[in-house]
């Protein structure tokens, strides 16, 4: 492997687990090697600003207004010969924007963790411009087919299902490896609990509640709160707002009056440190959320996912008995109570069905195979 070999990546900025995926795999492989330098570019660099700002926030509105939009789009993508169509011709545009900056930056191997960047690759590779090695990792527990082109050669998935789904759709089954959503290294190691909760003012002696709403706080995170207040029993409960300040603040507000002990956070960058200290984590199922909870054998309950790859996470999920799919408050209340009062032999089986799905090493995995096909 020839001195300072450049890996490039290519995210896009649709939720975080994408950038949080192809981080983790840079840093794996930059700790493999001291001769690799690595990049992540963001694919909406290569789309008019303008352009690419207004996806974002269309995207980001339909998921928190009009989510059953978002679910037909996705499945209408999934299943529609004039999607499939319409994504080369997509492609086909775009990808001259993305070939200049790729010979610039004349990479040993291309990673993507989006379908979309997936894509433009894909095209450049038929018209033969791109010759090096391309890994696709997908960064959810099932796979859209617009992740599926048969010029790449190298597909990262986290279950078999997700294998076989790619090979009936004509991806050949040596292409497939199946490792692991990759999450950053600090997952795969146990901090001090009894430390961080002294800091949070909480201590062993209760049952501690994550609550967790995506980046964007998408959760109703205050209704939840107020559910948690009805129960007969003393809660701890860590609510992260992310980067959504309006809920922060109505959570501030809101504080004084709790008879439960409640710590408010906007966005955080000690997430692992908040899901080993927690039992139970009330979320968003997003793929890289949710493989970060499993390294901690954390139990989710899944308050109603959006149509599309959170409704796919959540059957994946619930169906290794690893979470749980709540659709009102109500349920949330009762489900609560059930696993950390009434049923803890339930918890168990959640926290050990959970660790048992674990990939706590998926992002050195794929750094070594990364460097195999190099």
């Amino acid at each position: 492997m020839a001195t300072s070999s450049k890996i490039l990546f290519i995210s896009a900025p649709v939720g975080a687990g994408h950038i949080k995926a192809a981080q983790a795999v840079s840093s794996a492989l930059c700790k493999e090697s001291t001769h690799i330098e690595t990049k992540i570019a963001n694919v909406f660099d290569f789309f008019n600003p303008y352009i690419g700002n207004i996806i974002l926030k269309t995207y980001l509105k339909i998921l928190k207004i009009f989510p059953k939009l978002y679910g037909m789009a996705y499945s209408w993508g999934n299943e529609s010969y004039f999607a499939l169509v319409g994504r080369k011709v997509v492609s086909a545009y775009l990808a001259s924007h993305m070939e200049k900056y790729i010979m610039e930056y004349n990479p040993v191997a291309i990673v993507c963790t989006h379908a979309t960047p997936a894509g433009l690759i894909a095209h450049l590779i038929k018209k033969n411009k791109i010759k090096v090695p391309v890994i696709a990792v997908v960064t959810d527990f099932v796979v859209h087919r617009l992740w599926i082109y048969p010029e790449i050669k190298n597909y990262i998935v986290a279950n078999e299902a997700m294998a076989d789904f790619l090979t009936l759709h004509g991806i050949a089954q040596n292409s497939i490896k199946v490792i692991g959503i990759p999450v950053d290294e600090k997952f795969s190691q146990m901090p001090d609990k009894q430390l961080i909760l002294k800091e949070l003012t909480f201590d062993l002696q209760h049952k501690t509640i994550l609550i967790m709403g995506g980046g964007a706080g998408m959760l109703p995170m205050d209704e939840i709160i107020l559910c948690c207040e009805e129960i007969d029993t003393e809660l701890q409960i860590i609510v992260v707002a992310g980067h959504n300040e309006s809920i922060y603040h109505k959570l501030s507000a809101l504080q004084p009056k709790l008879r439960q002990r409640v710590q408010i956070l906007g966005y955080v960058d000690n997430i692992s440190e908040l899901m080993a200290i927690s039992d139970l984590i009330i979320s968003k199922p997003g793929g890289m959320t949710t493989a970060e909870t499993l390294c901690y054998g954390l139990p989710m309950l899944i308050y109603r996912p959006i149509p599309g790859q959170e409704e796919g996470n959540t059957h994946y999920l619930a169906e290794c008995q690893a979470a749980l799919r709540v659709d009102s408050l109500e349920e949330i209340k009762k489900m609560i109570k059930k696993l950390l009062i009434e049923e803890p032999n339930m918890l168990k089986n959640l926290q050990q069905n959970a660790l048992e799905l674990s990939r706590p090493r998926a992002a050195q995995e794929i750094a070594e195979y990364i460097f195999s096909k190099m």
